[in-house]
């Protein structure tokens, strides 16, 4: 909308239109002037792990496929990096936290107006306290042995009976957790109207396993003393998998979603779940490509994440989308922005509230300066998606 206005009050955006005509209506309200400047809603960041923020792998900053594929071996180097982290700090929780808030603040300063993170740690929720940018945390769960599986349902059970936690759990993926564990998880949130994230088809690794058992995940299982036999391998994809466990629906949002082909790709759709793309972490770890024009093709706005500083170059937004059309030349640009806003409200929930700039939803505004001549609303979309964090930007109010 050319030369367009917002009239916000107690929060929330009042209405929306051509300035002259908001300004008949509105005269008596106090004007702010954007001028060369594109308003849009805050980015929606649908995957993160703020409590990895200290796990930055110098010697990897430079390279966009580090681990090609090698998925196992990433894992290794992180949890290897991780206890030496813990080893060599005695405060090592309050500067872990101490990096995801300073993480947090970057991305808020990047225009993004919610993330969805994912934390093993229970302090971790604590980390968008106190910030301008909203912070959904979802407590993740894991563990394939027996024994896991009973600790994983005594935790359920303590975190359902104390009421001053109120926080969300979710299972890591379906390699790393029982079917006994996601369903118990999956039950919990439902009877709280609560979103589940989970990790699903990230690296052929995890399908190889979940097919026959085989492979490298199952010699990292045994090698970290993960593995008791009391799992069954189902001898189906992840989505098959999930899908047979009653687990998919329209509150699961399932991350990353690389290696699908038509028949998960239907499933989900007519499950009615989210999926969460993330392209920066993709190509770090050289997994591959998610089919994003088969979901779009299907009905599935994906939304966008950074996942971890452990598995990316930067945790940004902007470049996420620069990325996805570096990756997808075919998809519209329109269509890549609206993923990193509607795309992720919509699969956290939050529709309602913000992802896109309409009467009644909060006004969590940003004006993007823009120098150059707009010919069409393709444009702005062309800058938006391939500037990367080379915009100037600010937020409104």
């Amino acid at each position: 909308m050319e030369d367009g206005a917002l009239v916000v009050a107690g929060g929330l955006i009042r209405a929306i239109g051509g300035y002259g005509e908001i300004k008949k209506e509105f005269g008596q309200y106090k004007t702010l002037d954007h001028d060369s400047s594109i308003l849009l809603p805050g980015l929606i960041n649908g995957h993160c792990h703020l409590e990895l923020s200290h796990l930055v792998f110098p010697e990897h900053d430079r390279d966009n496929n580090c681990y090609h594929g090698a998925f196992t071996t990433w894992i290794k180097e992180l949890l290897t990096e991780r206890e030496r982290f813990f080893q060599e700090n005695a405060d090592a929780e309050n500067l872990i936290l101490q990096h995801a808030r300073q993480t947090l603040q970057h991305m808020s300063a990047d225009g993004v107006a919610f993330i969805g993170d994912v934390g093993n740690s229970l302090s971790s929720r604590t980390i968008g306290e106190d910030q301008k940018t909203r912070v959904y945390f979802l407590l993740e769960l894991l563990g394939l042995t027996k024994e896991s599986e009973a600790k994983t349902s005594a935790r359920l059970e303590n975190i359902a009976a104390d009421a001053a936690l109120d926080i969300s759990c979710t299972p890591h993926a379906p390699y790393s957790t029982s079917p006994g564990s996601i369903q118990a998880i999956k039950r919990q949130a439902g009877r709280q109207n609560q979103i589940v994230s989970i990790h699903v088809a990230e690296s052929w690794q995890e399908v190889e396993f979940l097919q026959s058992g085989a492979g490298a995940f199952k010699e990292f299982l045994c090698e970290r003393g993960a593995w008791d036999g009391t799992f069954t391998i189902p001898a189906l994809g992840p989505v098959q998998y999930l899908n047979r466990l009653g687990v998919i629906d329209s509150r699961t949002i399932c991350v990353h979603c690389v290696h699908m082909d038509r028949a998960d790709i239907n499933i989900l759709a007519e499950k009615k779940a989210k999926v969460c793309l993330c392209p920066g972490s993709n190509r770090f770890l050289g997994v591959g490509k998610a089919p994003v024009t088969e979901f779009l093709d299907h009905g599935i706005l994906p939304a966008l994440g950074t996942d971890s500083m452990a598995s990316n170059q930067e945790l940004n937004m902007w470049r996420e989308m620069r990325l996805l059309r570096e990756d997808h030349p075919e998809i519209s640009p329109e269509s890549v922005f609206d993923m990193a806003t509607r795309g992720g409200a919509e699969a956290w929930g939050i529709s309602a509230e913000i992802g896109s700039l309409e009467p009644g939803k909060q006004s969590l505004a940003q004006a993007v300066m823009y120098q150059g001549k707009i010919n069409s609303p393709g444009d702005i979309f062309e800058m938006l998606t391939t500037a990367g964090d080379s915009l100037q930007r600010e937020w409104l109010g």
